[in-house]
């Protein structure tokens, strides 16, 4: 716990708002580049693969559609930025609506643990309770969360992410070990 206080009072520290991204070259990168192999497979389907061609000529531009359409749609679906500021914690998305939670209807965190690790935030939104994940391959995960937990003290933890974010207690420890 050395670095504990690289954590403490983050949003004081590292001010808000605040965004955190995922990189932007790979992201682009990955879509474009998914893109031209889709076009691609599409003119060899159309151009170069007839009856006479081998079976394996013709499933290749398939199997090349579907894997790019797979990278395509994951990148332009998946979580971009989180953004947060004073009001609310902002996940955004290229390809659908950002989800804007405010800090107050927040009311649990809990680590799932599905074959992809992810933290998941369930909040109140017009008196339906409701949930929302991000994964921890998303950058700066401890950051994210321990900012989250500052925000909304209300908030409730399962094991792991009381075992995770700085809890109130921690930071008086760490405040009247630090005096001396």
């Amino acid at each position: 716990m050395k670095d504990l206080g690289e954590f403490l009072d983050i949003n004081k520290t590292k001010g808000l708002p605040r965004t955190y991204k995922f990189n932007q070259f790979i992201r682009w990168f990955t879509l474009i580049f998914a893109t031209l192999a889709i076009v691609y497979s599409i003119w060899l389907i159309f151009n170069k693969v007839d009856s006479d061609s081998s079976k394996f000529a013709q499933f290749v531009p398939f199997a090349i559609m579907f894997l790019a359409l797979n990278s395509f749609l994951k990148n332009l679906f998946s979580l971009n930025k989180i953004k947060l500021t004073q009001e609310m914690i902002s996940f955004q998305y290229l390809g659908k609506k950002s989800i804007n939670i405010k800090w107050e209807s927040l009311t649990k965190m809990a680590l799932n643990e599905d074959k992809r690790k992810m933290i998941r935030l369930t909040y109140i939104a017009n008196d339906v309770e409701r949930s929302m994940e991000y994964t921890l391959n998303f950058p700066k995960p401890l950051e994210i969360a321990n900012s989250i937990a500052e925000m909304a003290p209300q908030i409730e933890f399962d094991e792991f992410m009381a075992s995770v974010v700085i809890t109130d207690k921690e930071k008086k420890a760490f405040f009247e070990k630090n005096k001396k």
